[in-house]
């Protein structure tokens, strides 16, 4: 604003220089006071740039364009070639302040530059041609009537491009007629004081216009009525003071100073009123409550302060609105308004869908006012859709907030009256809203994402951490029932019955590979105790605190052994092979695993980190494994029973546990064992056993080896009515010939349960061996011995 107040001095000492020269031309053909007085009034047109708002556009180019105004009148129709190029010049300033004025704000400074330069140079040239007689006279006159032609042309097409063909046609015909006025009183028949009145109108009317356009609002008039009303006070007493005798009276001069004064206070009046009917919809509170808004907006600020600052003034513009506005946001879809007390209330919530559409289809993301749509409906019908939208929830104005290009969100304005359309100064200060609204709700979304996102993943670490928390409190139950199990079989005293020589020799070769970590073979017959060997090398090697997991390979179905070995995401179960990470796994019968099982096996136990992926086990937690066969190594692999990498890692030092006939001596000790289990698993009183039942069992053979053993000795404290076994307490021992015809008496159950029995009692009680002996599956074996009552004699 310097430019204004100095021009608010420089202004009329201006005039006053140009009318003390004028006054010394005696050629003058208009009354020196009138032209006087219509000079110093448009002199004093600064001081109502003073009353502009700070920031509005052009307020310093309105201050000059009303100095130039008024020193082309007091240098008008004079016989001085100074004067009279003073004149011209001061109406080509104005021209290129007008051209200026009305060239859009997003226009390059080059092609700004251009355009002025090319405007000025066009009139100067003409006037120089003129002056050397190559041109009329009146050349440079009609150049800048010409200007302000093209300027008014100008004007309107912004205006029309805008979607205000009414305000642009009006604006358009206003500046025709100034710009003919103009050429009459240069170029016509018009002299003296009415060729003087005449650009004295045009020049007012031309400064009022752009007033109207820089300040719809007309604040100026505060600032600029009491100080034109006091000027023209001054020149009354000037004139009554100063001015001599003359055809008019004093006070008749005086009278007419102070009219004009008054004069001009009305047609100030009267272009605001114009300007708010025709001009400006909302009487200037839309670009109030729209500038309060902008300059509210702040950086780093949350969606609710942000829409607090913007939707407050904005109520307060539309009190008289039937709706209210709103703020919608489109990444993530929030609706915000304004609850009781002014809180913004920030709900989930999509703007309609037929609007969206219809500002993404335009690529530069205008305004859409219901006005201009009801305009383009005719035309294209497209947006119907929109406008019936907007019609429905009495939405008048829909501003789009874009930063970089992107929609950010969307900002509704209410409608109010009935035509709905915005005035040219309301679009460019609700664009200007949009832009800095739409950088603010980048930043804001942008963070709410962010903390969004931070709490969706606190909420899924927590989700995690409690569910890694009741796993591993499963894990520590499992393992501490386990380790119960475990120590439970531990506690089986078979393996310390060692009176035998062969029997040591397992003590002690056991003990030994306790101390490493390579697999191990334990080749024992049907029935031996390989459990509590196995156990036994558990429990003294490094991996003692670890799971124990045994794995019964011949019981597994073949469809199911990898997911039983491996462990099964679909089926959400944990595999053997996972479930003794870290300690130590039985394989029992590892010959019945499928070919396919025992390669991944191989694999999964290889030193190189080349084990499949599914077996989710570390190197360093893989177990270690104790496999059982009841053939020796060379035999399976002669017979291709064992896949060759996995033979390959069971090639170290096996076990080979003694059957029970070749350690006869420690048959007596098992016995007594036996017997003792057996009693406390049938509730009974302890008993003895006769010499005879004890030579009887040291000569069996034990074809079941400790597991027939503990069947038969089970059978026989079960039998026995006094408080010692008998011979006859005893079942039979022997398997029978295939001649013998007892085998064959008496019903066919009988005869099956007979059957049953023997390959119980051959097998040691182990149910898939006794089953394999018959020829028969798993599953019927087990429903036979269901039906007979012999599933409590099975072990396994």
């Amino acid at each position: 604003m310097r430019i204004p107040r100095l021009l608010t001095i420089l202004g009329p000492a201006s005039v006053l220089y140009v009318l003390a020269a004028r006054a010394s031309s005696t050629t003058a053909t208009s009354p020196e006071w009138f032209v006087a007085l219509l000079s110093l009034a448009l002199s004093l047109t600064p001081l109502a740039a003073l009353g502009v708002r700070p920031n509005a556009r052009g307020a310093s180019r309105l201050a000059v364009m009303g100095v130039s105004l008024a020193v082309a009148l007091a240098s008008a129709r004079t016989a001085s070639p100074v004067l009279g190029r003073a004149h011209d010049i001061a109406w080509l300033i104005v021209a290129l302040v007008m051209l200026d004025l009305v060239l859009p704000r997003n226009t390059s400074k080059l092609v700004r530059a251009g355009a002025l330069a090319g405007f000025a140079l066009a009139a100067l040239l003409g006037a120089g041609l003129a002056q050397e007689g190559l041109l009329p006279g009146s050349t440079f006159g009609v150049v800048v009537v010409m200007g302000i032609l093209a300027t008014g042309a100008l004007h309107q097409i912004v205006l029309a491009g805008r979607g205000h063909a009414v305000e642009g046609a009006l604006s358009g015909i206003a500046l025709v007629s100034l710009a003919v006025g103009l050429a009459y009183a240069w170029l016509g028949p018009f002299a003296g004081s009415l060729a003087t009145s005449v650009e004295f109108a045009v020049a007012s009317l031309l400064w009022l216009g752009h007033l109207a356009w820089i300040d719809p609002r007309w604040r100026s008039l505060r600032s600029v009525g009491v100080p034109a009303i006091a000027a023209c006070a001054v020149c009354f007493v000037a004139t009554y003071v100063f001015v001599p005798e003359a055809p008019l009276g004093r006070w008749q001069l005086g009278a007419l100073a102070l009219g004009s004064g008054v004069l001009w206070w009305v047609s100030f009046s009267l272009a605001r009123r114009l300007s708010t009917r025709a001009v400006w919809s909302t009487s200037g509170h839309l670009v109030d409550a729209a500038e309060v808004a902008r300059l509210s907006l702040v950086g780093g600020a949350t969606l609710e302060d942000i829409a607090s600052g913007v939707l407050v003034p904005l109520k307060r513009a539309f009190e008289s609105a039937n709706g209210s506005s709103e703020l919608y946001t489109l990444e993530p879809p929030l609706r915000v308004r304004l609850d009781v007390g002014d809180r913004a209330n920030v709900r989930t919530g999509e703007a309609p869908d037929a609007v969206t559409r219809l500002l993404f289809a335009n690529d530069h993301h205008s305004i859409l006012d219901l006005g201009s749509l009801r305009d383009r409906v005719v035309r294209e019908p497209s947006v119907r859709e929109a406008l019936s939208a907007m019609q429905s929830r009495s939405i008048g104005c829909v501003l789009p907030c874009v930063h970089l290009e992107h929609i950010e969100g969307l900002l509704f304005l209410p409608s109010i009256g009935s035509s709905g359309t915005l005035s040219r100064v309301e679009l460019e200060e609700l664009g200007r809203l949009g832009d800095s609204l739409g950088g603010a709700l980048a930043s804001a979304l942008a963070q709410r994402r962010a903390d969004t996102q931070i709490h969706r993943l606190s909420s899924l670490r927590r989700d995690a951490e409690d569910r890694i928390t009741m796993l591993e409190g499963e894990l520590e139950q499992l393992r501490g029932q386990c380790d119960v199990l475990g120590r439970g079989l531990a506690e089986d005293q078979t393996l310390h019955v060692a009176y035998s020589q062969s029997m040591r020799r397992v003590q002690t070769r056991a003990i030994e590979l306790a101390r490493v970590n390579d697999p191990v073979l334990l080749i024992a017959p049907a029935g031996s105790p390989v459990l509590p060997v196995s156990r036994f090398i558990h429990d003294r090697g490094p991996r003692w605190e670890s799971p124990f997991v045994v794995a019964d390979c011949s019981a597994a179905p073949l469809d199911q052994v990898m997911s039983l070995l491996f462990g099964s995401e679909a089926e959400r179960r944990t595999g053997w092979f996972q479930s003794a990470a870290g300690g130590t796994l039985l394989l029992r019968d590892l010959p019945a695993l499928p070919k396919p099982a025992q390669a991944r096996l191989a694999q999964a136990l290889a030193e190189d980190g080349t084990g499949p992926d599914d077996c989710t086990v570390s190197p360093s937690m893989r177990p270690r494994m104790i496999a059982t066969s009841r053939a020796p190594m060379g035999e399976l692999q002669r017979r291709g029973a064992l896949d060759p990498n996995l033979a390959n890692s069971l090639s170290g030092p096996g076990l080979t546990i003694p059957s029970l006939r070749e350690r006869r001596e420690d048959v007596p000790s098992l016995v007594l064992l036996a017997i003792d289990r057996a009693c406390r698993v049938l509730a009974r009183d302890p008993v003895g056993i006769e010499q005879r039942a004890m030579e009887a069992l040291v000569d069996h053979d034990w074809p079941g080896d400790v597991a027939e053993l503990e069947l038969v000795i089970e059978l026989a404290v079960a039998e026995a009515s006094a408080k010692t076994i008998a011979v006859n307490d005893l079942p039979p021992l022997a398997w029978p010939a295939a001649h013998e015809g007892e085998s064959l008496s008496g019903t066919y159950v009988e005869v099956e349960r007979r059957l049953l029995e023997r390959a119980l009692l051959r097998s040691g009680g182990n149910k898939s061996e006794a089953a394999r002996m018959l020829g028969l599956k798993r599953t019927t074996f087990l429903d036979k011995l269901r039906r007979h009552g012999l599933e409590q004699r099975a072990v396994g």
